[in-house]
């Protein structure tokens, strides 16, 4: 498997269980084009890897999951055709994320610290979400002029209900793990000192098992859960529509000046 620069790799259980840790420290592991082009070779390689059962999803960081998407991005659709160049942003993530999510083998979200926009989208294409006790949790594209486009609206509304998604995408509140437990979003939350301990338990639970009956168990649930592809376009074509506005620009922008004078101003 080639060398990944975004995501450190590890094996357990005689190569049974693979743990994918996103590693940006600089960008507080934001996720960029470099980051989502490297999931998408590793889920590639990974799909024709008949030893592996269960993959795990986590962060390097033990404070962030992922700040979430990669402010240079949405700046980069500024110099072309802004409408089709965000389009397209929002369908290579969904792709990208829809390859996560129909991975025949289990997929784990091992969470840890903030986990904001495209972080919680990639953990909501997870079969299970373990939550440590620092997790926050939010969908806060609103905020900034721009709507969920890696599959967030479809996603989160499809596991905590409608009403629920609409406060988070509404509000961009920011809730802990303890709320979102209650609410379904995870399935359980842990300290921080034994995440990785609940996670190895849990998939040498599901090692017990067969392969075989488990990811044809997948399929089924997936089947159950009525993907909208109608509900997917509609967020592509949205994503450009709140770009070609002009607004994300000018809301992104003002976020970005007012943290360089809080920085300037702590210094």
């Amino acid at each position: 498997m080639k060398k990944l620069e975004h995501w450190l790799v590890k094996e357990e259980e005689d190569g049974q269980v693979m743990w994918l840790l996103l590693n940006r420290p600089d960008k507080k592991n934001a996720v960029g084009d470099s980051v989502i082009e490297e999931l998408d070779q590793f889920l590639d390689e990974l799909a024709s890897n008949s030893r592996i059962r269960v993959l795990v999803i986590s962060s390097a960081l033990d404070d962030t999951f992922t700040a979430g998407a990669d402010l240079e991005i949405f700046f980069k659709t500024y110099q072309g055709d802004v409408y089709n160049e965000a389009f397209q942003i929002s369908e290579k993530v969904q792709t990208v994320f829809g390859k996560l999510e129909s991975l025949p083998v289990p997929v784990i979200s091992a969470v840890k610290g903030i986990c904001l926009t495209a972080g919680l989208e990639m953990s909501l294409c997870c079969d299970i979400i373990i939550a440590a006790n620092n997790a926050t949790f939010g969908q806060i594209e609103t905020k900034y002029g721009i709507i969920p486009g890696g599959g967030g609206t479809q996603r989160l509304t499809r596991l905590v209900g409608p009403l629920k998604a609409r406060e988070l995408i509404y509000t961009c509140s920011i809730i802990d793990a303890e709320e979102a437990l209650r609410i379904g979003l995870v399935n359980k939350v842990v300290p921080l000192s034994n995440l990785e301990e609940t996670v190895t338990d849990m998939c040498k639970k599901i090692l017990r098992n067969s392969r075989q009956a488990i990811m044809k168990s997948k399929y089924l649930i997936n089947k159950a859960i009525y993907n909208n592809p109608d509900g997917f376009l509609g967020e592509n074509q949205g994503f450009g529509e709140v770009f070609a506005s002009g607004e994300p620009r000018e809301r992104l922008s003002a976020f970005i000046q007012s943290r360089k004078e809080k920085k300037n101003n702590e210094g």
